[in-house]
């Protein structure tokens, strides 16, 4: 009997442990100190990972383990999302040191603690206008993301923050969108009233030939 009491509920569905997965997020966009640019005028700390945590955790604690979880921003006016597991963390916008002969949609160099990171206008590689009367330069952000065991960096307008969605309500990417970037596209989403544009990262961030 004392066996019995003993397993007595050992097999009882236990709570899910979120910790470990908000521990990662606030890692991503905790507000570090920063190494200096290259540009000898940039002053150390300059350079500090966006605190966006409340935003970032908000969604954790009931995630449906079927769902993928993106991280929202946006570019001319139009949202994108990217699997939030590609992005390291989020920085606010530096000087960017540029770099001779280079394509177009490099911007340049920084240095984040030490390493050498390329960053990339998002908008130029997309074929997306600069014009953009909703822009505010206070919120612009870059992300650094991971791409072929290396760190590059994507200007991005503003973040919006994490979405968590349902594979199958992600759609063909319309026609309307397919004229400007479709193979830099995975798709569509929509949700809660917004569209949401599935970025193919491994495809914009690949060097033309």
């Amino acid at each position: 009997m004392s066996d019995l009491s003993a397993n007595k509920g050992s097999n009882k569905k236990k709570p899910r442990n979120n910790a470990s997965k908000k521990a990662k997020i606030e890692t991503l966009i905790k507000p570090q100190e920063d190494e200096a640019l290259l540009s000898p005028d940039t002053e150390a700390g300059e350079m500090q990972s966006e605190d966006i945590a409340d935003e970032m955790t908000s969604a954790a604690p009931d995630a449906d383990e079927q769902k993928i979880e993106l991280l929202a921003f946006k570019l001319s006016n139009e949202e994108y999302v990217l699997d939030i597991n590609r992005i390291k963390e989020i920085i606010r916008p530096v000087e960017i040191t540029r770099v001779p002969r280079v394509p177009s949609y490099i911007k340049g160099i920084i240095s984040l603690r030490g390493v050498i990171v390329p960053v990339y206008n998002l908008k130029n590689r997309l074929g997306l206008s600069e014009a953009n009367e909703f822009s505010n330069d206070s919120q612009k952000r870059i992300l650094i993301v991971n791409f072929d065991e290396e760190l590059i960096g994507i200007i991005v307008d503003a973040v919006t923050g994490v979405v968590k969605i349902n594979e199958d309500i992600i759609e063909p990417t319309p026609q309307i969108i397919k004229g400007v970037d479709a193979e830099y596209l995975k798709g569509v989403a929509r949700t809660n009233n917004r569209l949401l544009i599935l970025l193919n990262l491994d495809r914009v961030l690949k060097k033309d030939n």
